[in-house]
């Protein structure tokens, strides 16, 4: 009877045991697993920004009126000084011609004055009332003139009619501070971006800028960082950097554009995979528990992380940590490769 209760007891012993066994190992939950990689990490700031013209102008009027002519259009050379457009005219160049007539009178009694002064038939004040007339007529004229060249609507530099507003027609109105015209070169572009002002400190001249456009889906072009303005926008916080595009650039005069700067890159960095990330922290796989590691973050990519510390290149990393992961629970590591 004794034999039998100490039999019987051994085999409730080794059925605890597998029980244990099955409820530690078989049924800890296998887990994707990976080992860090090391590729190249790139730290870039995020601006977004326009192709524009190196050199070019916006060019408006003054004044008010109606355009009677409008000389230039949209694709067109011009060269500066070259009317583009003429406002309304007719009153200023009446009265241009009505102050040079009295401007010729003046002139002529001028001279007639002179003459008389110096054979002693008039006074020296009335030589000097005749020459203060023709100093008055002389302005006269000439403001009357500057009025009248403000209808006159010229192309400030060289270049090429980039726009024109809303495809100027004879009748149209202008008014002033309406661009009319845009003029440039349009062979010769840069990027005006604009920098959030928490990224603004890590950007610096001669950085390289990755360029994305719609109008070139798929395709990553290049340029370089070649200005940045002192003084930001306190209402946008932002600041104005300027991106050097090469001479055979496809970006065209216009076109909106996503750029990143490179300001960091590592060649040999230790890398492991977005999904293994727990904030700053990695759970990884430790004599057969699970273990959150903190670790620092450096460049942050669409499918890789970098990591600057806390972490080694044989360390067990879980790939997909399950929802409701703990700290010390154990786990069936499985090769996620």
């Amino acid at each position: 009877m004794r034999q039998r209760t100490i039999w019987g007891g051994g085999i409730a012993l080794a059925i605890l045991l597998l029980a244990a066994v099955y409820f530690l190992f078989l049924r800890a939950p296998a887990i994707q697993t990976a080992t860090p990689t090391r590729g190249t990490a790139v730290e870039a700031v995020y601006a977004t920004g326009t192709v524009e013209p190196i050199a070019y102008a916006r060019v408006g009027t003054k004044i008010s009126g109606r355009l009677t002519e409008v000389l230039a259009r949209e694709g067109a050379a011009v060269e500066a000084g070259h009317v583009l457009a003429v406002i309304d005219a007719r009153e200023e160049i009446s009265r241009v011609q009505e102050l040079s007539a009295r401007l010729q009178l003046a002139v002529s009694e001028l001279e007639r004055t002179r003459t008389l002064r110096r054979s002693g038939h008039v006074s020296a004040a009335v030589l000097d009332q005749m020459e203060t007339a023709h100093a008055a007529a002389v302005a006269a004229l000439k403001g009357a003139q500057a009025r009248l060249d403000e209808h006159f609507i010229t192309a400030p530099i060289s270049g090429t009619i980039l726009r024109s507003e809303n495809q100027l027609k004879i009748g149209d109105m202008a008014q002033p501070g309406q661009v009319l015209f845009m003029v440039g070169d349009a062979s010769a572009l840069q990027i005006d971006a604009e920098v959030d002002e928490e990224d603004i400190l890590k950007v610096e001249r001669g950085q390289e800028a990755l360029i994305r456009a719609d109008a070139f889906a798929g395709q990553i072009l290049g340029g370089t960082v070649s200005g940045i303005t002192p003084h930001g926008d306190p209402v946008a916080r932002t600041y104005r950097i300027y991106i050097e595009l090469p001479a055979d650039t496809p970006l065209v005069s216009g076109m909106t554009t996503e750029i990143n700067i490179v300001v960091r890159r590592e060649e040999n960095a230790l890398l492991v995979p977005l999904s293994a990330l727990a904030g700053a922290s990695v759970w990884i796989v430790d004599g057969g528990q699970a273990q959150l590691r903190p670790v620092t973050l450096g460049a942050v990519g669409s499918t890789a992380a970098e990591i600057l510390s806390g972490l080694s290149d044989a360390d067990m990393i879980i790939v997909n940590p399950q929802v409701g992961l703990a700290e010390g629970q154990r786990v069936r590591a499985r090769d996620g490769s």
